[in-house]
């Protein structure tokens, strides 16, 4: 073969493969195991439940993607071995608990958060300068993007 020169690090890096031993099905009861355990893991985190008081809330958030992707990447980094790939999921310490921007943001910045993109529109530069300084530009952009699935944003429109 060919002398491959490319410069590995700037590689695209394979994450899933569609051609796994795993069937749909065996997939799909995985990922309701990772949301089970996505749930668990809210309900034994004392700073989670004062944010998501219900279960029902709890359940939500564990079906949000940042859940589904660390599943997946488990599951993929353990070569689709389901028995492996649910032990790190559920480690001797407790479940694992992931997390992405909406659960991270407390009620008050939410709604500091809403009140800047009411007077500033998108800028979020303007909005992290003057109402979220302690946020980091990235931070509050994923957060928008989140909080325009919400119901919240919905009832604004």
């Amino acid at each position: 073969g060919e002398l491959d020169d490319r410069e590995q690090a700037k590689l695209e890096v394979k994450v899933w493969d569609p051609d796994s031993p795993l069937t749909d099905r065996q997939i799909d009861q995985f990922l309701v195991v990772a949301r089970a355990v996505g749930t668990f893991a809210r309900a034994l985190d004392c700073s989670s439940s004062v944010r998501q008081p219900s279960l029902h809330m709890s359940a939500a958030a564990a079906s949000r993607d940042i859940t589904l992707f660390h599943a997946m990447d488990t599951l993929h980094k353990h070569n689709y071995d389901l028995s492996s790939a649910i032990s790190v999921l559920v480690p001797l310490g407790g479940p694992v608990l992931c997390r992405d921007e909406m659960e991270e943001w407390s009620a008050s910045e939410a709604s500091l958060f809403e009140e800047a993109l009411e007077k500033y529109g998108k800028d979020f530069n303007d909005i992290r300068q003057d109402f979220l300084p302690w946020k980091s530009l990235t931070s509050i952009i994923e957060y928008y993007y989140m909080w325009k699935t919400t119901d919240r944003y919905v009832q604004q429109v």
